[in-house]
Order: C-alpha cells, then structure tokens, then sequence
C-alpha cells in the first residue's frame, strides 16, 4: 500500500508539474479546455461547409455567446467605445468599393447558408496594388488589418489554398461580447492572432491579401472584405457598417 501511494503521489506530482509546463509555454493547451471561443472555432467551418443544420446551429451560437461573454467579462475593458478604427492601416473610406457604400447587398442573406449564401451583406476596401502582389504601391509593403473595436478571436483560417472553395479565404473573426457584435475580416495575406486572444481597438489582426475564392483570380482587384453582424439570440444578423467607417478613426 506505501509503494501504491507513493506512485500514486509521484504520478500527481508529474501531471501538476506538466499542466504548469503547459500553461507556461503552451498557453493555448490550456485555454482550450476551458474557452468556448475554441468551441465556436469549431463550430463555425461546420456552418460554413453547410454541415449543421440551422436549427442546430442556431442554439449552438446561443449558448456559446452567452458562454463567452461570461468567460471574458474581467478581460475586457473600454467596451463602450463607439468610434470604430478603420480597418486598414493608412487607408481611409475613401478606399471602400462603390458609390457611397452601394456594394452593401443584405437581401436574401442568410448567415447559416455558409460559403452558399446570397448577398454581399459587406464593404470591399481596395488597397492601391496594381501588378497584384499584394503590396502596397506607394510603400512597397504589405498593407495591416487592424481590428475595428475591442473583442475576442472566435474563429480564424489561415491556410487557404488556390483549390479550395472557401469564399473567405484566410479570414479572422472578432466577437464584441459587450456589444453582441461579430467583425469578419476576410481575404487575408498572413494573420497575426489566434482564437481565444483578446484584441484592442486597431491592433494588428494580419495584412491585405488575395485569398478565397473569389479574391484569388486576376479579375479581382486586391481588397479586404469586411462585415459586421449582430447577434442577441442566436442568430447574426449583418448591418451596415457604411457610415460607421466614414467617421472611423484612421491610423
């Protein structure tokens, strides 16, 4: 019995000792376990990918925004800020495609219809790229996405390839619990955060690229896709951002 309870002991000291090592240098080990972002990071390709049913999902998205305002309310500060950061570094809303915000199209969107959807339920904000390399002309660089308001990660993609249909490419969405607000940010080059982290308003959430589907192919001026959806049960719903990133602080 002495033998078995000392192993015992031993064994308990090592899987301290371990999640502590975890913790330390594997943060998101952690995290994972507890962080119902991670769950929504899981959640969303199924939505996308139109392998979940609405119904489901819809519950699903419920119970995970409660869950992660819960989980984040002592990690977030200056919620109540109304003034977005325009989401391009250097760029202003002179930069967004259309007259006046026209390539706002909400009508028979549906959020669970995934990469399937109909719409453009957001704005196109084109950097100056003219041989398409995704660099910016007049600096030679690549152009940063900034996060518009404060949040938390819930979903990121990052390994797009030329063959697969994702529509969004490499993309970074943000949820405001405070608010109930998502911001997708899409057709990235690099990303620069992952799920779980908060982010501030304008901290750097990756550069401008030409990933997804649409984005890819020459006939697509380089650009960011940006939108923003509300959700208090369940269901994002997209709403302009329009005016929101003409009197956005630019950086």
């Amino acid at each position: 019995m002495l033998i078995q309870s000392q192993l015992l002991t031993q064994v308990l000291r090592w899987m301290m000792s371990f999640l502590i090592f975890c913790s330390t240098f594997f943060p998101s080990f952690v995290l994972s376990q507890e962080d119902p972002s991670f769950e929504w990071n899981t959640l969303y390709p199924k939505i996308r990918d139109r392998l979940i049913s609405k119904e489901e999902a819809q519950g699903k998205l419920k119970a995970l925004e409660l869950s992660i305002r819960e989980y984040t309310s002592q990690r977030l500060t200056g919620g109540q800020e109304d003034r977005l950061c325009f989401p391009l570094k250097g760029y202003t809303f002179h930069s967004i495609g259309g007259k006046k915000g026209s390539g706002y199209e909400v009508q028979r969107y549906d959020f669970f219809e995934g990469s399937q959807h109909k719409g453009h339920p957001g704005h196109d904000i084109f950097i100056q790229d003219r041989n398409q390399d995704g660099l910016d002309d007049r600096t030679g660089n690549p152009v940063d996405v900034l996060s518009v308001s404060l949040g938390v990660v819930v979903s990121v993609n990052g390994d797009w390839e030329p063959s697969s249909p994702v529509r969004g490419g490499n993309y970074v969405w943000v949820y405001h619990p405070i608010k109930g607000r998502y911001f997708y940010y899409a057709h990235l080059r690099e990303i620069a955060v992952s799920v779980g982290q908060v982010v501030s308003r304008g901290d750097r959430l990756g550069t401008v690229g030409r990933t997804g589907l649409n984005a890819y192919p020459k006939r697509s001026p380089t650009h960011l896709h940006f939108s923003v959806h509300h959700s208090t049960d369940g269901t994002p719903r997209p709403i302009d951002p329009y005016f929101d990133l003409v009197r956005a602080e630019v950086r």
